[in-house]
């Protein structure tokens, strides 16, 4: 058995790499993935001016990666592949802890394989430079580091949960929010104030360290990143949610943005299996997993901002106990109500292969030869991704929403119109006219004389 199981652990582990790696650079890369991989590149050369406003650790990952690996695009994404590749083993170590090397092997298998691809971007969130997958490695080894200082506290065991958890929020402010496992840890050794208060400074010390490189800007850039998180707050964003837009979305925007990748069944059965996990196995290295998707579920609900990636952040707990729910059934010989919860999950995760497999040039990076082939000082009206066009074809002027102009191109892209008010296609065409051509689920309206 034991052998059975390290042959199907290899082979989950080299389908994980397919799922992260296969044809890595083919994807659109836009938005906030360029932001960060020119910000990367950048702080690898000692110019520390860009995107001030997210901690620098996952930038710099970027920018290594970029740098070392050949500066293409799938350089760029190389290092959040690879953190994506190494989560799955940290979460069946996570998983294991609680319910043995199956749930281990479970819990890995479901996040190699489960779509998990925020917002608009139809990839695995592990195959995009964003901060996100940094943020997710780093959580998911807090959780770990908890659940070994709950079982066995020293001094260096709660040194490394605080670095993880400076880690992650050196990534994103929010992976602040991970040191709410503590509480569990804390609740199995309450006279463990010491190693509570080690973990706390160690976690300042790593998120400080990361600022190092700024030299004399580092104290401005640190006091810039915390107050434009606040101001962020404070202005809300606009998401476009269940056929309405919110400035600050309903506080159960986070299922329904899950919804939109897992599928309803799939979103109910991997919550299921999770409490089902926790309900079931009754360990503190359980209530250390819990205590995370508890204090995870109330950061996403109770935060003014609520953008698709947010959510994210559920992700690796969430997915180690629903790994043990899952398990614990199957051992409990609990097989009808095991297979009508996994049933969805193996749609699901045999949906998100088929996408990975099937990777090929689409959208912005299938529009751009077109936009490139525009005269020199077209206008380009964008209710697409402006910066994104803007790269892709530099002899255009890309503006944004507005007036209509019949002068000028039209690009659409449906997740981002949804959220423009006045964007509509059907009365643009009506005023201007025009040829419309499709590219993926991009449009691209010329006007009449050209």
């Amino acid at each position: 058995m034991t052998r059975t199981r390290r042959l199907l652990t290899v082979l989950v582990v080299l389908a994980g790499a397919f799922v992260f790696l296969w044809r890595l650079g083919v994807e659109s890369s836009t938005g906030d993935e360029l932001v960060y991989r020119d910000a990367g590149v950048a702080y690898v050369h000692g110019d520390f001016r860009a995107n001030l406003e997210h901690p620098p650790l996952a930038k710099f990952l970027i920018g290594l990666g970029h740098l070392a690996f050949g500066g293409s695009l799938t350089a760029d994404r190389l290092p959040s592949a690879l953190m994506g590749l190494a989560t799955g083993g940290v979460l069946f170590c996570v998983a294991r802890r609680i319910g043995g090397p199956w749930a281990g092997l479970t819990a890995m298998l479901l996040w190699y394989f489960l779509p998990l691809h925020p917002g608009v971007v139809e990839a695995h969130v592990g195959r995009q430079a964003t901060l996100e997958m940094p943020l997710l490695f780093f959580t998911a080894c807090a959780v770990w580091a908890a659940q070994v200082v709950a079982a066995q506290p020293s001094w260096w065991r709660w040194a490394v949960f605080g670095a993880a958890v400076g880690a992650a929020t050196a990534t994103k402010l929010t992976g602040a929010s991970v040191a709410v496992v503590v509480l569990a840890a804390w609740a199995a050794h309450p006279r463990k104030v010491g190693g509570a208060l080690l973990a706390g400074v160690t976690a300042v010390v790593v998120f400080l360290a990361t600022y190092l490189p700024f030299g004399a800007e580092a104290p401005d850039a640190v006091r810039t990143v915390v107050q434009w998180q606040l101001d962020h707050a404070g202005r809300g964003a606009v998401q476009h949610i269940a056929g309405q837009n919110h400035l600050f979305p309903p506080w159960w925007s986070a299922w329904w943005f899950q919804s939109r990748y897992l599928g309803w069944a799939a979103l109910v059965a991997l919550w299921t299996s999770a409490l089902l996990g926790a309900a079931l196995v009754r360990r503190v290295s359980t209530a250390v997993v819990a205590t995370a998707v508890v204090g995870f579920t109330v950061a996403v609900v109770v935060s003014p901002l609520k953008l698709p990636q947010y959510h994210d952040v559920l992700a690796p707990p969430l997915v180690a106990l629903a790994a043990v729910g899952l398990t614990r059934l199957v051992t409990s010989r609990a097989w009808p109500v095991a297979a009508v919860l996994a049933l969805p999950l193996v749609v699901a995760c045999a949906g998100q292969l088929g996408t990975v497999a099937t990777t090929r040039t689409a959208d912005y990076a299938l529009l751009a030869p077109n936009l490139r082939d525009l005269p020199a000082g077209t206008t380009v009206v964008s209710w697409a991704d402006t910066g994104t066009l803007q790269r892709a074809a530099p002899q255009v002027t890309v503006v944004g929403p507005g007036a209509v102009d019949c002068s000028a191109a039209l690009v659409v892209d449906p997740t981002i119109a949804n959220r423009i008010p006045g964007a509509d296609l059907d009365g643009w065409l009506r005023q201007c006219g025009g040829t419309v051509e499709r590219f993926d689920r991009l449009e691209l309206v010329r006007p009449v004389n050209r």
